[in-house]
């Protein structure tokens, strides 16, 4: 990591910017592959910051932001800070007990890459760049200028499995080829109602003893085909066809999945509305009516809505 400037007792020379912090804080929508360009630590550790972000949004064109160690507090998956947190929360949300433990630590991170070439090149572009505001700020030792010590990074925001997804799996891209894939979603957001998988066991010699019986029972042979038939009926089903979402499915190695609604935003009101009016629909779905000619239960598994939205886009192929 670049070098922390603060010096007890040394103070800017020039006047640090008053304006609001928060339009610069880092989401998890910046990156996800950025530049670490200097870190500063001392109680004007967030002005000092905002100075170098300023100069390298106006005088270098670069799209800079300020990281704050106290938005992340040990460096932990922390309840409510990204990545862990509900999909909505696209920055820290700090409160008690996690708040007081941090200290005063901003740096300045740079950069949109999607790739890791791309910071690679903002990489060599940002180590040439000396900043006017650097030699006006406090320094652990006089001789170091400008950004040369700057190292690639990642956005901590980020979930691994959205920066290296993995998702181009050939296998998995030609079961998801159906109808009704996920692939087909225009969205970034839908709402999981099943979800298939095969058995699960603790018992060691339990697991032994399946043998190759044991595994053509088992529920993940079934999988992909269960969710497909419990798609293609909810699809017609005239109590999923009234809300006016479509159904979707998707299949992994573990697992697949029934999906319906598509949503802009992990909060988007007709998402909460969507799950209410499904949770009533849970137990008629699977009932069958004799009062109506005898009709037969749309579904033989109950859906069971998620209780937050899965995020579309790193389950497609890139």
């Amino acid at each position: 990591m670049p070098p922390q400037e603060y010096v007890e007792g040394q103070k800017a020379t020039i006047a640090l910017p008053q304006e609001p912090i928060e339009p610069y804080l880092l989401t998890k929508d910046a990156g996800p592959f950025m530049v670490l360009a200097k870190t500063f630590r001392g109680p004007d550790a967030e002005r000092s910051a905002l100075a170098l972000v300023l100069e390298l949004r106006n005088e270098h064109q670069l799209p800079a932001y300020i990281f704050r160690t106290k938005d992340f507090p040990r460096n932990s998956n922390i309840r409510n800070i990204p990545p862990t947190a509900p999909a909505g929360v696209d920055r820290a949300r700090l409160a008690d007990p996690e708040r007081v433990r941090s200290f005063d630590e901003a740096a300045v991170l740079v950069g949109n890459e999607k790739t890791l070439k791309g910071s690679e090149a903002l990489l060599h572009k940002v180590k040439k760049i000396k900043p006017k505001c650097i030699d006006n700020l406090p320094k652990m030792y006089i001789w170091q200028t400008g950004l040369s010590k700057a190292i690639r990074t990642t956005n901590p925001y980020v979930p691994a499995q959205n920066l290296f997804p993995g998702n181009n799996d050939k296998f998995i891209q030609r079961m998801n080829q159906g109808p009704q894939s996920l692939y087909n979603c225009p969205t970034n957001y839908t709402l999981e109602v099943a979800n298939f998988s095969g058995r699960s066991s603790f018992d060691i010699a339990g697991t032994q003893s399946l043998g190759d019986l044991g595994l053509k029972k088992s529920p993940l042979i079934t999988a992909a085909d269960d969710a497909e038939k419990m798609a293609s009926s909810l699809a017609k089903a005239e109590e999923i066809r009234q809300l006016g979402q479509p159904v979707y499915v998707y299949h992994d190695r573990f697992s697949s999945r029934v999906m319906i609604g598509a949503f802009n935003t992990p909060n988007d009101p007709a998402a909460v509305k969507l799950r209410e009016q499904l949770l009533r629909l849970a137990v008629p779905l699977i009932q069958a009516d004799s009062s109506k000619g005898r009709r037969k239960a749309v579904t033989d598994s109950m859906i069971v809505p998620a209780a937050a939205l899965t995020e579309v886009g790193p389950l497609k192929p890139k």
